[in-house]
């Protein structure tokens, strides 16, 4: 024991341990990491939000770096001593807590070495079992050969058949033993997502049907476009298109919508008048408005 001769802190034998990693900063990240989570040993549940969590989750982070690199180390202490003086029962309620956590999961883990080695103690017993019937069969065999005076080769035929008869032991099913926690060490759930989602309320969806200006005579739906004659000269969609969702009833609408629109002046509402856009109107059998 006695102080380091480059930092003056004061060292004890037995708080000496053996350097894991190559590095030894990796060692003393490890370390001091282990000693802030005993203090800092809120979990998910002890806030009202996520986002306050992940703040105290970015706060631990922030004082292993300062401890570990040597920032700040005098504010950082203060730090942390102010947190616990604040938080000295929520502290300690999850310290016992976590020690009820990691009690039943140790004894979870018993159970299942017990569970495994009962098991193969069960097929250890029946693969002894099937052996001994097998070595009974054997017995009966030499017997019958010494004292019988029928052909070896039938008693020997009769006594292989009565071995293989003999039935193949197949491991039982056991239940599980019950898991008496839904929770990991840590805080985190079992099979649960680490916060439920927020439901935001809000107006329903109403659906409006879509209002095309085209300044032009009206178009027919694209329901109408067959009995109107516009699908006459076009060709059917392909089994390939289909399949993919196109239908060419929605293109032969968008052409006749580019064909009527801006027939009409805006400010006037007349139809424009030279000959072409006439007998465009003629052509798609529609009025102007009033």
């Amino acid at each position: 024991s006695g102080p380091c001769p480059k930092c003056l802190i004061p060292l004890r034998r037995n708080g000496f341990k053996l350097q894991q990693f190559e590095d030894a900063s990796v060692d003393v990240e490890v370390e001091t990491r282990k000693r802030i989570l005993q203090d800092y040993n809120k979990t998910e549940d002890d806030f009202e939000s996520l986002d306050e969590y992940n703040e105290y989750l970015v706060e631990i982070e922030d004082i292993i770096y300062n401890l570990v690199r040597n920032i700040n180390v005098t504010e950082t202490r203060e730090r942390i001593d102010q947190y616990k003086r604040e938080n000295k029962e929520i502290i300690m309620r999850n310290r016992m807590k976590l020690k009820r956590e990691e009690q039943a999961l140790d004894e979870l883990i018993e159970e299942e070495k017990m569970h495994s080695q009962y098991k193969r103690d069960e097929v250890l017993r029946d693969e002894a079992e099937q052996r001994n019937k097998k070595l009974r069969v054997d017995s009966e065999l030499i017997d019958s050969l010494a004292r019988s005076n029928s052909d070896a080769r039938d008693i020997v035929n009769t006594y292989t058949h009565k071995k293989e008869e003999i039935p193949v032991s197949k491991p039982k099913a056991l239940s599980k033993p019950p898991i008496n926690f839904t929770k990991f060490s840590t805080g985190v759930k079992f099979n649960q997502s680490s916060m439920p989602i927020s439901i935001k309320e809000g107006p329903l969806f109403k659906y409006e049907p879509i209002s095309y200006q085209l300044n032009g005579p009206a178009c027919p739906e694209v329901t109408q476009l067959e009995s109107l004659g516009y699908m006459k000269y076009i060709r059917r969609e392909s089994s390939q298109e289909l399949a993919g969702g196109f239908l060419i009833k929605t293109s032969c609408l968008h052409y006749v919508q580019e064909c009527v629109s801006a027939l009409y002046e805006r400010k006037t509402g007349k139809f424009l008048g030279n000959q072409q856009n006439a007998n465009v109107k003629e052509n798609l059998n529609v009025s102007p408005p009033e």
